[in-house]
Parts: C-alpha cells; sequence; structure tokens
C-alpha cells in the first residue's frame, strides 16, 4: 500500500538527519503530498537560522522534491468532504493537516505521521507511526 507521508515526518527526519531510518519500518511505497511539501517549504523561510535553513533546502532538493505527488481534482473533492464532515461534527483541522489526510483519503493510502491531529480520523485513515 502507497504511503504519504506527513509534514512532521519530513521536520523530524531534517531535525535527525536521517529521514530514511523513520521510513524503514514501512514498505512503501512512499510519496509526499504536495501540500505536505508546501508546508515543510514554508517553514525554511526565514526567520529560520540561515544553517537550518540550508541544511532544511538540501534535504527538499535531494530527497522530498523526487518525491513530491501533485495535489489532484479527486484530492480537492475529498478535503472539502472532509472539512464539511469536520464542521459537521463541530471539530477543526489545521487546513494543512487536512489537505494531507484527503490526500491520502482519496487514494486509499496510509499516513506516516508523528503528528496527533490526525488521530480524530483513526477509524478512516490508516494511520503508521515512523
Amino acid at each position: 500500500m502507497p504511503v504519504a507521508i506527513d509534514t512532521s515526518v519530513l521536520i523530524q527526519g531534517e531535525k535527525s538527519g536521517d529521514l530514511a531510518a523513520l521510513l524503514a519500518n514501512h514498505s512503501g511505497p512512499f510519496y509526499v503530498p504536495a501540500l505536505a511539501a508546501t508546508e515543510f517549504l514554508i517553514g525554511i523561510h526565514p526567520p529560520v537560522r540561515d544553517e537550518l535553513r540550508a541544511r532544511a533546502r538540501r534535504l527538499y532538493d535531494v530527497v522530498i522534491k523526487t518525491m513530491v505527488d501533485p495535489f489532484t481534482e479527486a484530492d480537492a473533492a475529498e478535503l472539502a468532504a472532509l472539512n464539511a464532515e469536520l464542521r459537521r461534527t463541530g471539530q477543526v483541522m489545521k487546513f494543512y493537516d487536512a489537505a494531507i489526510a484527503a490526500t491520502a483519503l482519496a487514494r486509499g493510502d496510509a499516513l506516516l505521521t508523528c503528528d496527533t491531529d490526525y488521530d480524530r480520523l483513526q477509524g478512516r485513515l490508516q494511520l503508521l507511526k515512523p
């Protein structure tokens, strides 16, 4: 089963210097949803220190960029449905988290994450931990 990689895993991989180790317990294939890539890239812009920005940018350019998968119309439709469902039940989810979850849901994929914001989707989305 394909596995979408959440931004929280990308950040943990950048901090540890070993993204591959975080993926090692799962078989993949792996991909980075386009909006997870966006959220990661937002985090490497100022005011982040120059050396941290350079390290994160290298990881993005060498590893992450080749794994980015586009946000599709089916992903957008799933995001709209997920947002409506969350609103109906009085829940709120951060935009990027909802978009990343919607991508995995629309494709029937698992999501590798360190973020507990996804726990509310436990019955609908296969959540994996590094």
